[in-house]
């Protein structure tokens, strides 16, 4: 857990959460499902899921609505996470 927490906590991972973000809004648009679909296929090099897609999308939604963040402080969450992903830190 301790390691989890220093990635997303870490100034370096949140840099680039920030620079992932802008090239993500800049290739995928403001269409959420898009951004999602863009993230995933890049942190995971494959094409996500439907069920990984609605996952990214009702996040992104949530953070906006229950924690008030902005559109692009909600994608830049999400790239964060979507950096820390078991499947993207880890190799099989």
């Amino acid at each position: 857990p301790t390691q989890a927490l220093s990635l997303l906590n870490s100034r370096f991972a949140n840099d680039q959460a920030v620079l992932f973000a802008r090239n993500v809004a800049a290739q995928a648009g403001a269409d959420p499902q898009k951004q999602v679909t863009h993230v995933l296929g890049r942190v995971l090099q494959r094409t996500p899921t439907a069920a990984e897609v609605s996952r990214g999308v009702r996040l992104m939604a949530d953070l906006q609505r229950a924690d008030r963040l902005a559109p692009d402080a909600a994608l830049k969450a999400y790239c964060l996470v979507a950096l820390n992903l078991n499947e993207f830190l880890y190799l099989d």
